[in-house]
């Protein structure tokens, strides 16, 4: 299993051995359904219906969706969606034409290119395995615990990747240079994952706030700001500064009632910012 990574092979597979090899989870599709979805449409030159009044002028595998439907038809987050074609087109087994709310996708490998072992074997980046990972969690369809153990594993991958590298190039003559080097890279690798999970955390948490009211914020912006934008865009920087707590007073809104004001906000401004984080 070691020698996995460098087996460069490219596989044929007839689509009812994709089929029996998916597994069922009953609404939630698994990837390889989804995979298999993606070839469907393809295959029918799919078109999603609310696209289907716009010109759609498709190729063969081609199938012209939207992430929003893509996600329902999977039931799957739209992160998670993007996320899974993005690997996908990684692993050159998509490619995207991307459009204002949607994406024309062709499957090359319904196309009969084979795709180069150059690109069919690069490594999805590490900051994308885990955000694929954490996504679920997200939205509460994974427990902490599977979570943890998922990042602990695509955290010791990549560091065994990056021992072996080192190992390979000590045997080049440079073996004096590399213990420094290894803890750096080591040190990287895992600050980029901490990272990449207390990203998740803030959205998770972000994400309670969604069904809360944000109302205030519209009478806000119309009744204090007078729809005026720039003084909106300023007024939100110091509603950021004001949650996070980096500041202790509100200096732009400088009377007692122009601060209270803003801190009675701070909520409905989550509010908004979760509603925002969902449409994304």
């Amino acid at each position: 299993m070691k020698n996995r990574e460098k087996m460069n092979k490219v596989i044929s597979a007839d689509i009812k051995v994709l089929e029996y090899l998916s597994e069922k989870a009953g609404d939630r599709k698994t990837k390889m359904e989804a995979y298999l979805d993606l070839m469907y449409k393809a295959n029918d030159g799919f078109v999603s219906p609310f696209l289907r009044k716009k010109e759609s002028d498709l190729g063969p595998c081609q199938c012209h969706v939207n992430i929003s439907d893509l996600a329902s038809d999977w039931g799957w987050h739209r992160a998670t969606v993007r996320s899974f074609l993005d690997r996908l087109e990684q692993f050159s087994q998509i490619e995207r034409e991307k459009r204002a709310k949607s994406v024309i996708i062709t499957m090359t490998s319904l196309t009969g290119q084979p795709s180069s072992p150059d690109v069919v074997h690069d490594t999805p980046d590490l900051v994308m395995q885990l955000m694929d990972v954490l996504s679920d969690w997200i939205i509460g369809r994974s427990d902490t615990e599977t979570v943890g153990a998922s990042c602990g594993r695509l955290v010791r991958a990549e560091l065994d990747r990056l021992a072996g590298s080192a190992a390979q190039s000590c045997t080049q003559g440079d073996a004096e240079n590399h213990p420094p080097m290894i803890v750096s890279a080591e040190d990287a690798v895992k600050e980029k994952a901490l990272g990449c999970i207390a990203y998740a955390a803030h959205q998770k948490v972000l994400r309670k706030f969604r069904f809360d009211d944000a109302t205030p914020v519209l009478q806000f912006f119309h009744q204090e700001l007078g729809g005026e934008w720039d003084e909106f865009v300023d007024a939100s920087k110091e509603l950021v500064e004001l949650v996070l707590g980096s500041k202790s007073s509100v200096p732009d809104f400088s009377t007692v009632e122009g601060r209270e004001c803003l801190k009675s906000l701070r909520r409905p401004f989550l509010a908004l910012v979760a509603k925002s984080q969902e449409s994304f």
